[in-house]
């Protein structure tokens, strides 16, 4: 049964994890674009939750996927690349250590350190979060997140430490090749916990939310569109071609 679970969740990401976002473009080299480079998305729905740990829906996963970034990201060919974290090492596949970009930020120009994957991480397997994707951690392999889920445990007890302000270290149960994959699922997206610890759950608004990826949240008007705008504090801000990512609800007439 758990291996089934564990190849079904595996599915479930690949098609999760392939969204599209507006982050990247290739762009031949000598070519003259336009000072305003903008696109615009259609969505099939308004998106209900922008928090990483709250998502279910695929509109929701265009933007979060725009406004953060985890430790790993996606090349064409599904496997996994730098994000946050810039090199990694693990011991028998069981045992991990991130490296984190010294110059990774938040899009309040806050750098992001070990410690808000620690936190953010925690805050997923709390059973007072409810998290839809919780059980992401216990397929992930990470030590204790069942029994935290079934709260036998406190959240400190993740196999998850801050080893300084650039090193992460995750512990997981058993040896799992696939753990690095499940990385880039949007769950396991770092949050900023001075954000949601001064606006609780407003932290998702225009005017509080910081994130880490490529895009800031810049407008939303429910149920009509969302805009985005470039985060210059991004660490690859250099390659972000575009200047503005509109997303707007498609409509259908009957």
């Amino acid at each position: 049964m758990l291996r089934y679970r564990t190849a079904l969740a595996i599915f479930f990401l690949n098609c999760i994890v392939n969204t599209k976002s507006a982050v990247a473009a290739l762009v031949v080299r000598g070519d003259l674009l336009a000072e305003k480079q903008e696109i615009v998305r259609q969505i099939n729905a308004d998106p209900t939750y922008l928090d990483p740990i709250s998502n279910v829906g695929l509109a929701e996963s265009h933007v979060i996927r725009d406004l953060f970034v985890g430790l790993t990201n996606q090349n064409e060919a599904g496997s996994p690349i730098p994000g946050v974290a810039n090199r990694w090492t693990t011991a028998g596949n069981r045992i991990w250590f991130f490296y984190l970009r010294p110059n990774a930020k938040w899009s309040n120009g806050d750098p992001v350190t070990a410690k808000d994957f620690v936190y953010s991480w925690r805050r997923l397997v709390d059973p007072v979060n409810n998290s839809p994707f919780a059980y992401f951690a216990t397929l992930a392999g990470i030590k204790n997140a069942q029994k935290i889920i079934n709260n036998e445990l406190p959240i400190e007890k993740l196999g998850v430490e801050a080893i300084d302000n650039h090193t992460l270290k995750v512990t997981l149960e058993q040896p799992a090749p696939f753990f690095l994959n499940l990385t880039n699922h949007f769950s396991f997206f770092p949050v900023n916990q001075k954000i949601i610890a001064r606006y609780g759950q407003n932290w998702v608004a225009p005017t509080n939310l910081v994130g880490n990826g490529a895009f800031m949240l810049s407008e939303r008007i429910a149920g009509e569109k969302i805009v985005l705008q470039p985060n210059r504090h991004y660490w690859d801000h250099k390659n972000t071609i575009l200047t503005k990512g509109h997303l707007e609800q498609l409509k259908i007439f009957n």
